[in-house]
């Protein structure tokens, strides 16, 4: 569905990434880890678009990304930025609807959409509120509307197409019951086909939906395995200069680490 092969991105004489290579099927949860500065938002900004790779190609159902229009991607492939700045008081509701701009779906069915996406991430009762007055957290809710309006009938139709969605830290405004809101929408939409590929610091918040894990470093990818493969004190310490220990989770069965 999505690949990276042998990716390499350098911006102004700068090695941003080296050679990154990573299959991630249909249906899939992938979660990129590491510390600071390790490449992670490049390589999603690459995946996106947003830049174009230096080296290598990414790979969308077996064609190059190149070779896709802008505006066919558009329709089934979303981005969650770490941040969106949106000077325009433009309502919750508003700024959703932005989400089916690459779409010719009609006003009706749109504000169906509109409606479906705000309820899913727990934010109907923002729906008239202005967005530059909501906090922090509220503000990241609706932009999660906004990209799952987006490719909507990825995520909860039956497209004859797979959807793509790109996460940049998408939990790190939201509080406890909204990380796991978040961890659920994933889990539910990836279980009707839609690609999923997110930046996560958390490394417990991503072994619980995670499929696979890619760790970086400095540009390059140090692993890519599986939850119980990657999370072991010996690579946690070789990527993350943390000692840790690594316990299964009492409810889960999942490994989670102590620091």
């Amino acid at each position: 569905m999505l690949k990276t092969n042998s990716v390499g991105l350098t911006i102004s004489a700068v090695p941003l990434l080296n050679n990154i290579s990573i299959d991630c099927p249909r249906g899939s949860v992938t979660a990129l880890m590491g510390p600071n500065g390790a490449g992670k938002t490049s390589l999603l900004k690459v995946i996106a678009g947003e830049h174009k790779a230096s080296q290598g190609r990414v790979e969308i159902n077996g064609q190059s990304r190149e070779d896709w229009k802008q505006s066919e991607i558009a329709k089934f492939m979303a981005v969650l930025p770490q941040s969106s700045t949106l000077e325009f008081a433009f309502t919750a509701q508003e700024v959703v609807a932005l989400g089916r701009t690459p779409h010719a779906t009609g006003l009706l069915r749109d504000a169906e959409i509109i409606i479906g996406a705000l309820a899913k991430v727990d934010a109907s009762y923002l729906a008239q509120r202005s967005f530059v007055q909501l906090s922090g957290g509220e503000k990241q809710r609706v932009q999660l509307a906004r990209v799952l309006a987006q490719i909507w009938e990825h995520c909860e139709g039956d497209s004859a197409t797979d959807g793509i969605l790109l996460l940049d830290e998408p939990s790190a405004a939201f509080d406890l019951a909204h990380q796991l809101m978040l961890i659920e929408i994933v889990q539910q939409i990836a279980a009707r086909g839609v690609t999923v590929v997110m930046v996560m610091h958390d490394l417990n918040l991503a072994a619980k939906c995670a499929d696979q894990m890619v760790f970086m470093n400095c540009g390059q990818c140090t692993a890519v395995g599986t939850v119980k493969e990657l999370l072991t004190p010996e690579l946690i310490a070789k990527v993350f200069s943390v000692d840790a220990e690594v316990i299964t989770h009492p409810l889960q069965g999942t490994p989670m680490v102590v620091v």
